[in-house]
């Protein structure tokens, strides 16, 4: 498996998808990426690669705050990791215990309407073949802030190549 990207690359962060095949163009756009993963037929999965206290943030994730809580997952079909997921917060709040989610995939506790978060709207990012080694060979990116009562939690979502043979044009 690729290793998980320590950092970005500098990226253009637009509020439309880049240009991608019409299905990817969809799956990227879907409010859940979760829902949309396992509508395609294949076992989904969440891996977890990291989580825990991080001093380091990415470009893009200022989300208040000096120590910061990171969970970073590959989700798989069909033990095939096809996105990879970062979601980052202050260490204090309530934000690291939803995050704490083991194997169970973060969107379950985002979107099944328990849970008052706000979401901004998402941007995107084409990574350019130079620079998706960096990226962990992801081709774009997406990116968006939820807010639970004023605290913020960074959700960056990178795609791989892939996830192309799991959908359907």
């Amino acid at each position: 498996m690729t290793a998980f990207p320590h950092t970005l690359p500098p990226l253009i962060w637009q509020p439309e998808p880049p240009a991608v095949p019409a299905a990817l163009r969809r799956l990227i756009q879907a409010p859940s990426l979760t829902l949309a993963l396992q509508a395609t037929g294949a076992d989904f999965r969440v891996q977890v690669a990291f989580q825990g206290e991080m001093a380091q943030l990415w470009p893009g994730e200022e989300v208040g705050g000096n120590a910061f809580h990171v969970r970073q997952v590959w989700l798989l079909l069909d033990d095939t990791p096809v996105v990879w997921a970062r979601s980052v917060c202050p260490l204090a709040g309530a934000w690291p215990s939803i995050l704490a989610c083991g194997t169970q995939p973060l969107g379950k506790r985002l979107f099944d309407g328990r849970l008052a978060a706000e979401r901004s709207p998402l941007a995107f990012a084409a990574v350019p073949p130079a620079q998706q080694e960096q990226a962990a060979q992801a081709v774009c990116l997406r990116r968006s802030v939820f807010d639970l009562n004023g605290e913020k939690m960074v959700l960056t979502e990178g795609f791989m190549p892939e996830l192309a043979r799991f959908l359907e044009e």
